[in-house]
């Protein structure tokens, strides 16, 4: 998140769509990470909320065949925009997971109306389910 623009909390409708995400995350790093993960299951109360299709963010600028690749530029315009708009998040579609992920405004989340709590913990070896998903992660060091 670039510093200028508002704080936020990507989170994931579905346990499996937030250890793709993590995955994806960490084989980016160099050395990758070996040590496990927590999972959070959060609870999470808004008021003002947009859910984006594939065909909105397409619509509005982002290149469906290059969705997946990090490409932050467009996406976080439509963010912003939502932000701007008053909503307290974002659902849009996961690049990594056949799910859809939860972006929360931070500044949002002060308001009586909303709130997150955290409802149960759960350490995961990521490397192992990311392998156990088919999904390629280089030999960590």
């Amino acid at each position: 998140m670039p510093p200028d623009r508002c704080p936020v909390l990507y989170s994931c409708l579905v346990r499996d769509g937030a250890l793709a995400e993590i995955a994806f995350r960490q084989s980016l790093l160099n050395p990758i990470p070996s040590k496990p993960v927590l999972i959070h299951t959060l609870g999470v109360s808004l008021s003002r909320v947009v859910r984006m299709t594939r065909e909105d963010l397409n619509k509005a600028g982002v290149d469906a065949d290059n969705y997946r690749k990090p490409n932050f530029f467009k996406t976080q315009e439509i963010g912003d925009a939502a932000w701007f708009l008053g909503y307290d998040g974002l659902i849009v579609p996961s690049a990594r997971w056949d799910c859809e992920n939860l972006v929360i405004f931070m500044d949002k989340v002060s308001s009586p109306e909303a709130a997150i709590s955290v409802i149960s913990s759960e350490e995961v070896d990521w490397i192992q389910w990311a392998r156990d998903n088919g999904i390629d992660i280089p030999d960590s060091q």
